[in-house]
């Protein structure tokens, strides 16, 4: 969480995302479970996200970063009716 607005959130926004919101929990003695949302226009600005995403290595290296401390990570997607 400490790492999230400085060194991803402003690359993220420039590939079109807004942070709507982080959440966590304690999950264990050394754990925590964290939630981040965001939000796109539509699905076509979330394909034009990952591919942006795919091709910036700081974003790698971020998730690289965030990889070796995190336990597991998922992603789910949502879309407006």
């Amino acid at each position: 969480m400490d790492r999230l607005r400085p060194e991803y959130a402003s690359g993220a926004e420039q590939r079109g995302m807004r942070l709507a919101g982080t959440s966590w929990c304690y999950v264990g003695p050394d754990a925590i479970e964290i939630t981040v949302r965001w939000e796109l226009a539509d699905v076509a600005a979330f394909w034009a996200m990952r591919r942006a995403a795919s091709e910036d290595e700081a974003v790698e290296r971020w998730w690289a970063a965030t990889d070796a401390i995190a336990l597991e990570r998922y992603r789910s997607v949502w879309a407006s009716p």
